[in-house]
């Protein structure tokens, strides 16, 4: 039986990188972890274990320390496109290179305290950068997770589908939570990515807030539409909603009413809601 290696990529993951950017009497803290994948003719190390093509991880990783001490860091974007490119300069035999950053969110305390930072919680914001040797131009992604935001009236859900194995109430009232994950495709060209991002994350928050959501599909299609009305620059968004459940708790055997204020958080299972808006 004779075998052929049809696919290969390789890489490192979770590079915790922080770094300090001084201004002066003020300072900003930068901290993301960063994944790298390359493919290209490393087949000599799967067959035969032979190494001489192989770019070590540890090489890798080292590489994010040294381009981070000479980048400006004003975008995980630009950082990731420094990535890219240095491998496929560095090494003619890398086919193409993927880098994939998450950036924590860390807020300056206030302006009285230049120096000191309070963490945004588990929110990342994210991108994702590929490119082929071949002539392709980059593909570039940026977005966010673990947005988790919630509020308690303006959304139901009423109308769906029930059979034998129905039991969930209809309800015109509830409290809607849930942590948005959101990853966009930029258009070609040089863009702002810091603007691009804090219009797009004001965005979605701010049609969860005012939108009245007779679905989560329709909060999460709303959502996309604004984007995409808001930032030229977009041209694909992707967005999911997983349903972070309030349950209304039954209080009669307490001989009390439960006047819709009283629920038990759920974390599984939970409805995962998905879609993708483009341009028409």
């Amino acid at each position: 039986m004779s075998h052929v290696l049809s696919k290969n990529s390789y890489g490192k993951s979770h590079v915790r990188l922080s770094k300090v950017i001084r201004h002066g009497d003020r300072h900003d803290l930068m901290e993301f972890s960063a994944n790298i994948e390359l493919e290209g003719d490393f087949a000599e190390s799967y067959i035969k274990g032979d190494n001489s093509r192989i770019v070590a991880t540890d090489t890798m990783k080292n590489t994010v320390y040294a381009l981070a001490a000479n980048h400006k860091l004003d975008s995980i974007e630009s950082f990731a496109q420094s990535l890219v490119e240095h491998f496929l300069q560095k090494y003619s035999h890398v086919a193409a290179v993927t880098v994939s950053i998450q950036q924590d969110r860390w807020l300056r305390i206030d302006n009285n305290h230049p120096h000191a930072f309070v963490s945004g919680g588990d929110e990342k914001r994210i991108c994702k950068m590929t490119r082929r040797r071949a002539g392709t131009a980059t593909q570039r992604t940026g977005g966010i997770d673990g947005l988790i935001v919630v509020k308690t009236t303006n959304s139901a859900f009423t109308g769906f589908l029930r059979d034998q194995f129905t039991t969930l109430p209809e309800t015109s009232d509830r409290i809607f939570g849930t942590s948005v994950r959101a990853e966009w495709i930029y258009t070609p060209g040089p863009h702002d990515f810091n603007g691009i991002y804090d219009r797009a994350r004001s965005i979605i928050i701010d049609v969860f807030a005012k939108h009245k959501s007779m679905a989560v599909q329709e909060t999460e299609y709303e959502m996309g539409k604004a984007v995409l009305d808001a930032c030229p620059e977009i041209e694909e968004i992707s967005i999911t909603l997983p349903n972070q459940h309030r349950i209304p708790i039954n209080m009669q055997p307490l001989g009390l009413e439960n006047k819709n204020e009283i629920f038990v958080p759920q974390d599984e299972p939970f409805g995962l809601i998905k879609a993708t808006v483009r341009r028409g």
